[in-house]
């Protein structure tokens, strides 16, 4: 017999009730008899003809893509030219050694077209061809190739030293936390491959932890490695426009990553804040150029590391009036953290 689930911490996405039946391969809503079905077991509280065409498109061609299946690889190589050689070296490796094979091709070629063998050249522009068609597709990957090591000069000339660092932001934020006295309620939204929220300092808490996210392939990510490590998650396939989550449920909600691709970064921020406990905590992290960029970081910036996104600031302007105690750190060069407090 299906489990009911009365005022529980989930909603349904079309009715906002909280009554639901519940197996392994479905979640029926007790209001409306919407039937949300399930993926390895974690249940899509979400509706498809809902979803923003952006958060659509992210889904279906990069997340659900060959990106987010080869995320634990295709992420650190986006981000090479802002990470320490110590921990890129193996990325820039493989990095020359593409180019080394895209420029011996490109050789073949001429020397076909010069007299020399024709049957390689062909071959070798074959395979031109197909590498083009695929950087068409991923435009992202063709701006890399050619920005990443003017970025990685230009950044490396003059570092940046930021006012507030990322341990530092997360400690101001954790420690209150940890001296709460009681069982917290966290929620990553946009979680990915829960990566993020394992790695931050959010298993230092005495918390139940919640995770959403719209793509399968990188959910399955996250379950297998929050499985791994030996840490209860609740998974849950969502919209982050419309989270499947009653009002006033957590006490922290973070999100790394993805505000500033959603469809409607207001609205996402407006869902994290209506999901939040009254003092609850909200974290997001996100891409912002920081006011020293030169041209070409600028530009490694808009055609690469932000090349996915709707807006490429913290829309601090734009936040519910129920957000208090704002603070925007510019933790790296490309980065912010966004910390504010519900009130209540």
């Amino acid at each position: 017999m299906p489990t009911e689930l009365k005022a529980s911490k989930y909603r349904c996405p079309r009715c906002g009730s909280g009554d639901f039946a519940v197996t392994t391969t479905r979640w029926t809503c007790g209001g409306c008899g919407q039937a949300y079905a399930c993926a390895s077991g974690i249940p899509r509280l979400y509706l498809d003809e809902a979803l923003g065409a952006q958060d659509r498109k992210l889904r279906d061609t990069l997340y659900d893509g060959l990106f987010g299946r080869l995320y634990q690889v295709t992420m650190p190589a986006i981000v090479m030219p802002v990470r320490p050689l110590a921990m890129s070296w193996p990325y820039w490796t493989a990095f020359g050694m593409i180019w080394v094979a895209l420029l011996g091709l490109m050789a073949a070629v001429v020397g076909a077209a010069t007299g020399g063998g024709v049957t390689l050249g062909l071959v070798a522009l074959i395979i031109l061809v197909l590498v083009g068609m695929f950087l068409a597709r991923q435009p992202y990957l063709m701006h890399l190739l050619w920005v990443a090591v003017p970025a990685w000069l230009s950044l490396n000339r003059k570092l940046f030293t930021p006012v507030e660092t990322f341990p530092q932001v997360h400690e101001r934020v954790l420690a209150p936390l940890r001296a709460a006295g009681r069982r917290l309620q966290v929620l990553d939204v946009s979680t990915g491959s829960c990566n993020s929220l394992h790695r931050h300092g959010w298993m230092s808490l005495d918390a139940d932890y919640s995770a959403i996210d719209l793509s399968a392939t990188m959910l399955k990510q996250g379950s297998d490695m929050m499985s791994a490590a030996g840490v209860p998650v609740d998974l849950v396939l969502g919209d982050a426009m419309a989270l499947p989550f009653q009002d006033n449920q957590f006490d922290v909600v973070t999100s790394y990553g993805a505000v500033n691709g959603l469809s409607d970064p207001p609205k996402a921020i407006a869902e994290m804040a209506r999901v939040a406990k009254p003092g609850g905590v909200l974290l997001f992290l996100d891409e912002q150029m920081y006011p020293d960029a030169t041209p070409v970081q600028r530009a490694y910036f808009m055609k690469v590391l932000s090349a996915h996104n709707v807006i490429h600031h913290c829309p601090v302007e734009s936040f519910p009036p129920d957000l208090t105690d704002v603070n925007v750190a510019q933790v790296y060069q490309f980065y912010y953290i966004c910390t504010a407090r519900k009130a209540g």
